[in-house]
């Protein structure tokens, strides 16, 4: 089994040098340190199957949760640094009373990397692996904020765009911008059970950790909040842009229409002389400019009609 970083009070240890009973221990595990996973868990408990099944699987099932007897099992899904890259990053977590194991074996977004090093600097490790895990999830909802964020700013660019240029074509951007929002609430909605449950003074968080995991429920329920938000206001710039395209239309057909009322006078009169039977103006020497006239005339009143009653506004 290849060496893997386990961290006691702040400093590395290898895999046979486990500290003793009562004592907090993290373990990470990494990408090509799968194999290993069963072995290092075993070490710490006695999981059920299905608890590393589910963590080995976790990009195929987001949010996968687990209670075993002696330990807290699930995944999270880390959002991709750039938000049109709809690939997630899964964290395995196994929480216990003096253990916590984590596993990015799809890439991890900096995300270990920054608990890492702000709870080594610091010395966090002091107040319980659950504290390192309330970083750990910290860390994740900032990945949130700041996707939400970016998402957020294109809704509003987006909003005046459409405010300006009516007349433009926006529909790719809804588009792309709709599906992007509806996938990072895919991710994020499942995981509010998570959060649920660590508020809930599990046994696994100390009596002195509580309001962190209610605080960490706060934020994943106003991110949440934020993304439905985002998805209903995109509902609405849809229909206004349905209705602004309706508008456009209406507007064509309109112009169409009165061009098409106006020519008629001229059309109906220019088919009456051109019917083939006698006409009695047929041999008039004014004939030609009598018709043209009625033409005008007709029209022009036609023309009046339409003005008095709003039709050009």
């Amino acid at each position: 089994m290849p060496e893997y970083l386990s961290y006691v009070h702040g400093k590395s240890v290898s895999q046979n040098h486990w500290p003793g009973e009562n004592r907090d221990i993290w373990v990470d595990l990494g990408t090509g340190e799968e194999n290993s996973l069963k072995d290092v868990v075993n070490l710490l408990y006695h999981p059920h199957p299905v608890a590393v099944e589910r963590v080995l699987h976790g990009h195929e099932r987001p949010a996968a949760l687990l209670i075993e007897q002696d330990a807290l099992v699930f995944v999270i899904s880390d959002p991709p640094l750039r938000v049109g890259n709809d690939v997630s990053c899964p964290i395995g977590v196994f929480l216990g009373h003096h253990f916590l194991v984590t596993t990015h074996f799809y890439g991890d977004n900096h995300l270990i990397e920054t608990t890492r090093h702000r709870v080594l600097s610091d010395d966090q490790l002091q107040h319980g692996v659950d504290f390192v895990l309330y970083h750990l999830l910290y860390s994740h909802l900032r990945h949130f904020y700041r996707v939400s964020e970016e998402i957020g700013r294109e809704f509003e660019t987006l909003h005046i765009k459409l405010l300006r240029h009516p007349t433009n074509n926006f529909s790719l951007d809804i588009v792309r911008l709709r599906k992007k929002t509806y996938w990072l609430y895919s991710v994020i909605r499942p995981e509010i059970k998570i959060f649920a449950l660590l508020k809930e003074h599990v046994s696994y968080v100390q009596k002195d950790n509580h309001p962190y995991f209610e605080d960490l429920y706060s934020q994943v329920d106003e991110i949440l909040n934020d993304i439905e938000a985002y998805r209903d206001g995109l509902e609405g710039v849809v229909e206004a842009f349905a209705g602004m395209q309706s508008n456009q239309i209406n507007k064509v057909m309109k112009f169409l229409t009165i061009l098409s009322i106006l020519a008629l006078p001229a059309t109906t009169i220019a088919s009456i002389y051109g019917m083939n039977f006698w006409i009695p103006e047929i041999h008039w020497h004014y004939g030609y400019w009598y018709s043209l006239i009625v033409m005008v005339l007709v029209t022009g009143a036609l023309l009046l009609y339409m003005r008095l009653h709003g039709w050009f506004r």
